[in-house]
């Protein structure tokens, strides 16, 4: 009969499937492997404060760090520690979310600051080389909130196979406060719309807001976001702060990666941070981290288009929140593409007309997403395998582009005359869902004309098919500028403006159509706080050296 598997052992020992010594604080097999040797959080919780040194790093106050130092009892833990990882001397130790990947790589993203993000994937690939455009953000803060996020280790030994179960952030009746009622108000007005942008059913527009009244994990959150948007940065901070003690003791729980309303809430907490780049100066993408692990974690090998269900609407917002990344840093996207489509929903389905309209819409944001991974990673290395893959996407996105419903056609069309005063094509659309697939397509489109394999044999007019394609890549630019300029309501469109321009920034010559995209560019962050003046700056800079 074999010996019970230690208790006692590390986290890298369990994952391995080895026996541990047990040796602290590193065991024998951590240390001849040269590996991080990752211990079992202690249940107790006790909070201590933090503090950043002149670099930037997040450390303990020094008297809790003696105090854990001097003590070889149960650990001592904060919602930075629990959730974050162990942070020294700038980076980013312990437990990280590559633990939870084992043999997958992980990257750093210029935008962040010395602490660096980790994101992790299916890909062991670091950003180009030579970026088309670079990324300016590299200072970090010293106001940053209790925003870290290290889940995935309890995450490990969750079993994949279970589908459903109930959800520990589930609560009685809430009782908001006239403050809170008024940015869960503004959240169902405004901020709703931004992540149901391909989701024809509003989910989290309609759902969220009513969950919220019974979650406070998820009031939080909601309250968290909309407090950044409207600039009540006091309030901000202090819901973000309330949100992640509150799901301290919710990752406890076995049922921690099936939880709806958790997973809903980490989405939700990702845009909260995505707008905290006004304040921080940094995009830390701790919350895509926290996202990624749980979706790791439960996630089967199909997806359906259609959404049907609240999870798997905000799979699609993660989705779209690993292109924005992606396109700014040059890297593959953080989703598998591996994963399964079902079929969209057929004719006489319930709610067909709705899971028809949000199929096509996220069929073209997945088209988007292989496409990125395509252009940003090193999986075809044989030049035939890549031409090859080249191929299939092109005809795949033509496929959409010739079969796509009516609906999806712009009900207005016109090219800029000589004198107009706006440079860009008047695109006007119906629906929100219409106009991300637009600006999707148009994104895929511009990306595989620039990563096209070129045959040997052609070399010679390399210089002359570059200028070929300089031009056709403008006439999609141009049709998403155009696109957005029309429907300036629809602000994930802007955002696909934004992470886009990294892309053809260096092609823009034209002086008018340059002055529009910063006028765009400006509006938005003032109109929606969405922070784009280090994309002026880039594209300014960029404009300056061409």
């Amino acid at each position: 009969m074999g010996k019970q598997r230690s208790r006692k052992g590390c986290l890298t020992c369990r994952k391995r499937h080895v026996k541990c010594d047990e040796v602290r604080p590193k065991c024998g097999q951590c240390q001849k492997r040269n590996r991080d040797c990752l211990q079992e959080e202690a249940t107790g919780l006790e909070f201590r404060s933090y503090h950043f040194d002149e670099s930037g790093s997040f450390l303990p106050n020094p008297d809790t760090r003696d105090n854990r130092e001097s003590s070889n009892q149960q650990s001592t833990t904060t919602p930075e520690d629990f959730l974050s990882a162990n942070v020294q001397d700038g980076s980013l130790q312990g437990h990280d979310y590559t633990s939870y990947c084992a043999g997958q790589g992980s990257t750093t993203s210029p935008l962040a600051s010395s602490i660096n993000p980790l994101t992790v994937g299916p890909y062991s690939t670091s950003p180009t080389d030579v970026p088309l455009m670079g990324s300016p953000l590299g200072t970090s803060s010293r106001h940053y909130g209790a925003s870290g996020f290290s889940i995935s280790q309890l995450l490990q030994h969750v079993s994949p196979s279970v589908q459903t179960a109930p959800s520990p952030s589930e609560t009685t009746h809430l009782t908001l406060t006239h403050r809170e009622a008024e940015l869960v108000h503004h959240f169902a007005q405004h901020l709703g719309r931004w992540l149901d942008c391909t989701d024809a059913s509003r989910q989290f527009t309609l759902k969220i807001t009513r969950l919220a009244k019974t979650s406070p994990v998820l009031l939080y959150a909601v309250v968290s976001y909309a407090a950044r948007h409207v600039g009540d940065a006091e309030t901000a901070e202090s819901a973000h702060e309330k949100c992640v003690e509150l799901l301290i003791p919710l990752l406890s729980s076995e049922h921690i990666a099936y939880d709806d309303v958790l997973l809903c809430a980490i989405v939700i907490l990702r845009v909260f941070e995505q707008l905290n780049v006004m304040v921080t100066g940094s995009d830390h993408e701790r919350h895509l981290a926290g996202c990624t692990a749980l979706l790791k974690a439960s996630q089967g090998r199909e997806i359906d288009l259609s959404a049907p269900t609240l999870r798997q609407a905000a799979f699609w917002v993660y989705v779209r929140q690993c292109l924005y990344n992606a396109c700014v840093n040059q890297q593959p996207p953080n989703v598998d593409i591996s994963l399964v489509l079902l079929p969209k929903p057929p004719c006489g389905s319930p709610d067909y007309e709705l899971r028809s309209e949000t199929a096509w819409a996220n069929h073209m944001t997945w088209i988007c997403a292989t496409v990125i991974n395509f252009c940003f990673s090193n999986s075809f290395h044989e030049p035939s395998a890549r031409f090859e893959k080249w191929n299939e996407l092109s005809q795949t996105l033509a496929d959409w582009m010739q079969s796509k419903p009516s609906s999806f056609e712009p009900i207005w069309y016109s090219d800029p005359g000589p004198n107009d005063v706006h440079p860009f094509p008047v695109i006007l659309f119906i629906a929100d869902w219409h106009v991300m697939a637009y600006g999707f397509y148009h994104l895929a489109s511009m990306l595989l004309m620039i990563y096209k394999p070129f045959p040997r044999f052609a070399i010679r007019k390399v210089q002359r098919q570059l200028k070929d394609t300089d031009a056709q890549v403008m006439n999609h630019v141009r049709a998403i500028c155009g696109a957005c300029k029309c429907s300036q309501a629809t602000v994930p469109s802007l955002i696909t403006l934004c992470h886009s321009a990294f892309i053809w920034g260096p092609l823009m010559t034209d002086i008018a159509e340059r002055q529009e995209v910063i006028r765009m560019l400006q509006d938005m962050e003032k109109a929606h706080a969405w922070p784009t003046t280090w994309i002026v700056n880039s594209l300014r800079e960029e404009w300056a050296n061409s």
